[in-house]
């Protein structure tokens, strides 16, 4: 018998779930460093009552450019990215933030400073590079500073001593400093971690309820980080099984009690801050992190305006080298 069921998220963001079901090989991962009984959920005993902190990116492409360096193509592109927080005590209220801008090119060129004049403002455009020739390449670079400016954030809170840091995204787990309270939540079904029998569990999952914790594993089999499932929303037909779930990880150095204590705490908050109906990737994507990415998308200025003013800037460098 064929059935039919639909995915929450709005179609021009794709699917919640992506995982291939035939996968092969699964990544590495260890179901049973919690417990062997993957027969029923897991219900937290803990109530968090105490501030979290939200953190995420958004990044934009302003203009595509391509470099003619030495009678070589090269692709590249102007783009910005704006990063920050959001702290959530029973109120939520914005917190800190960057805003920054990147001129990229690959082939491993290196461009000039671009300075970008919008009326009575600039805004500067900081030269970076990226050794692939793909043109792929700029835009996974423009993701890459991003993502470093997430973490320089996350470590800047946890210097200030907040109690708890979710990340919108997975964690970078190897070689990364891992005992600070950290927890990636992952809204999208990329892969699946878990064989069959494990998996089985997760369309059984209610609200605040999770999985048992499973161990990633690396290349030469060394524990790298912890990882569990939670259920935000009780998700009714005609909606699959998996929609509003979420897989959280923390890095492999909070030890096996600590990762335990990061589950339950999380289990028991992410359902409060479940996506709102309205929202396109409902209910995956945290309230608090949509309303960051917006407010963050407003900071980075118009679109239209910047690539304007870009366009400008580079006819009149066209101008200044054919005279």
């Amino acid at each position: 018998m064929l059935v039919l069921r639909a995915d929450p998220w709005s179609a021009e963001f794709g699917m919640g779930y992506e995982a291939v079901a035939e996968e092969t090989p699964l990544p590495a991962s260890d179901p049973y460093v919690e417990t062997t009984d993957w027969s029923r959920p897991l219900t937290p005993s803990v109530r968090r009552t105490e501030p979290v902190w939200f953190v995420d990116g958004v990044r934009r492409v302003e203009v595509r450019v391509v470099a003619d360096h030495d009678g070589r193509r090269v692709p590249g592109l102007f783009g910005s990215h704006g990063v920050g927080a959001v702290a959530c005590d029973g109120a939520a209220r914005f917190d800190e933030h960057r805003i920054c801008r990147a001129v990229v090119l690959g082939c491993g060129v290196v461009p000039e400073r671009a300075e970008i004049s919008i009326g009575r403002a600039s805004l500067v455009f900081e030269p970076t590079t990226d050794a692939g020739s793909d043109p792929n390449r700029p835009l996974i670079r423009l993701q890459e500073l991003m993502r470093a400016e997430e973490d320089a954030l996350t470590a800047r809170l946890l210097l200030r001593g907040v109690g708890l840091v979710v990340v919108d995204g997975p964690l970078r787990l190897g070689g990364e400093p891992g005992h600070a309270p950290i927890v990636g939540v992952i809204k999208r079904f990329m892969r699946r971690y878990l064989e069959p029998e494990h998996e089985s569990l997760l369309g059984r999952l209610g609200p605040g309820e999770r999985t048992p914790l499973f161990g990633l594993m690396d290349q030469q089999a060394e524990l790298r980080g912890y990882s569990w499932y939670t259920r935000l929303t009780d998700v009714r037909p005609p909606w699959h099984d998996h929609a509003g779930i979420v897989r959280c990880e923390v890095r492999a150095g909070v030890r096996l009690d600590g990762a335990v204590a990061l589950a339950e705490q999380t289990t028991a908050l992410l359902p409060a801050y479940a996506g709102r109906p309205t929202d396109p990737r409902t209910p995956q994507n945290l309230a608090p992190v949509a309303g960051l990415e917006g407010w963050l998308r407003h900071r980075m200025g118009d679109h239209a305006m910047i690539r304007r003013s870009i366009l400008v800037y580079l006819s009149s460098k066209e101008d200044t080298s054919d005279g």
